[in-house]
């Protein structure tokens, strides 16, 4: 009888992991680690900048690592994304800093897919957005514990460790002096130690717990770098089958607003004109409407983008004509409609001031209205719109984040109650605009043109900013407008 050999087999070597894995996946950890600790604790600040400028900087050192290809495009955008992380050192608005912050991060996840092969704002824009978002950093959710633990399950690895301890350990008495001598022969480099060691995190229950959410942060983070060398997915180019809705039904769908909108922007012309000619009340009807027109025009970037995703096409998705007439004329209706919203506000802002929500919405109406002259020249003449539109987009952005609204609202409003343009001027409304009204409230209390209540408001308005900046932390909420603001406060002497 033939004997069975039980010998066991050799197994298969597992694939080595790259030294620079290794690198890569603790780099993630520190970085989850100054998000938990710094970003979270000082919302809004500098750090929210410093962590995503870092993220892209790491990002873009793992392409550079791994020989990865990259087109001229994606350093443009790497470099936008970059840009928009300086905005907490341009803007002390809360608001601001965080959609910055939003926007730089979203297109360092998009970068991640594009650079993977994926058209760059291609006509499945959308969808690749959301997967380099919410399915591909996850796809390599294990990558990260596997890659950071791999230096202590190397032999050749584990070995130097304790050799490297040693070495810092050696090092610290002699670092510690050096540091300490460099301190006493330089003031401005003991100063920024002093600034550092008080920015470093004690031992307490508080950074275990920050440590703990930084290790699911570091696995999103190592995710997302290691998505970069898979390949993006690839679409099909003929009419998708989410198509749906026959044309008729679409057509008929939006006739009755088409026809309500002719007879709202005919009496809206006689109403501008009415109001023109002082035979309207002029504040009524500035005030009237406005927001609901805003929500009107995105309803209609709404139904635009309804019909053209699920309207029956032919064989070869080319849109019918009657389609992009519908189109047309709803994009037309909405221009007309924000030409109505934006003279309505400007009248109001004429008759009562600047806000900064009142510069917020006409900054996004205008917006819109860029959007739906791109979709009527899409209807014209085909061409990518997800490239103009990210274009329009982030220059418009960049207006928001670096052309400091703020202290252009506090300008405008003392100007046009200086001249008499406004009857009345609003001191309270400064305290929304924060440090970038001091310098122009500091430059209107010390020309003297200022009642008695009027001069007690504004120092009250200066104290409160005094206060404000020094209780926050000098370098998380450093700032132009800061830095403005305190030298016009000491020069005041208030």
């Amino acid at each position: 009888m033939e004997e069975l050999n039980y010998t066991k087999m050799p197994s298969a070597e597992q694939p080595k992991i790259p030294t620079s894995d290794a690198v890569f996946a603790w780099a993630s950890l520190a970085l989850g680690f100054i998000f938990t600790h710094f970003t979270v604790r000082y919302f809004g600040g500098v750090w929210g900048g410093i962590i995503w400028a870092l993220f892209g900087i790491m990002g873009a050192a793992f392409v550079k690592v791994k020989s990865i290809k990259i087109k001229p495009a994606h350093t443009v955008i790497f470099g936008v994304a970059e840009l928009f992380c300086l905005t907490p050192i341009f803007s002390a608005s809360l608001f601001i800093n965080i959609l910055a912050s939003l926007f730089s991060f979203a297109l360092y996840l998009y970068l991640t897919i594009a650079i993977s092969g994926a058209e760059l704002f291609g006509r499945h824009f959308i969808s690749d957005l959301l997967q380099s978002v919410f399915v591909r950093p996850f796809e390599n959710f294990s990558r990260q514990p596997k890659s950071a633990f791999s230096v202590f399950h190397e032999k050749s690895r584990s070995r130097k460790i304790p050799y490297a301890l040693l070495g810092l350990l050696i090092a610290m008495p002699l670092t510690i002096v050096v540091v300490v001598l460099l301190m006493s022969s330089d003031e401005l480099f003991s100063n920024s130690m002093h600034n550092f060691t008080e920015h470093l995190p004690t031992l307490s229950p508080s950074l275990f717990w920050e440590i703990m959410f930084a290790i699911p942060i570091a696995i999103y983070l190592f995710g997302t770098f290691f998505s970069v060398q898979k390949t993006a997915p690839a679409y099909s180019e003929t009419a998708p089958k989410y198509r749906i809705l026959p044309q008729i039904a679409s057509y008929f769908a939006v006739t009755p607003i088409c026809v309500f909108y002719l007879v709202y922007v005919i009496t809206q012309f006689v109403n501008i004109a009415n109001a023109i000619n002082k035979t309207l009340d002029y504040s009524a009807f500035a005030r009237r409407g406005f927001f609901e027109l805003c929500a009107i025009a995105v309803i209609n970037l709404a139904v635009i983008a309804l019909i053209q995703t699920f309207t029956k096409r032919n064989e070869y998705d080319v849109k019918p004509l009657v389609l992009r007439v519908y189109t047309v004329a709803i994009s037309l209706f909405t221009l007309l409609i924000i030409a109505t919203a934006i003279t309505k506000m400007l009248m109001y802002i004429d008759e009562y001031g600047m806000t900064l929500l009142r510069v917020y919405t006409s900054w996004f109406m205008i917006l819109l209205a860029l959007i739906f002259v791109l979709i009527i020249a899409l209807q014209i003449h085909n061409f990518v719109i997800w490239k103009a539109a990210f274009a329009v987009f982030t220059v418009m952005f960049a207006i928001l984040c670096f052309g400091n609204f703020e202290g252009a609202i506090a300008r405008y409003n003392i100007s046009a109650y200086q001249s008499g343009k406004l009857l009345e001027l609003d001191i309270s409304e400064f305290d929304e605009l924060g440090y970038s009204a001091v310098k122009p409230a500091a430059e209107l209390l010390e020309s003297g043109a200022l009642s008695g209540n009027e001069i007690k408001q504004l120092r009250d308005f200066l104290k409160n900013e005094r206060y404000i900046d020094e209780n926050q932390d000098k370098f998380a909420y450093f700032s132009i407008p800061r830095a403005k603001a305190q030298s016009a406060i000491s020069r005041l002497n208030i």
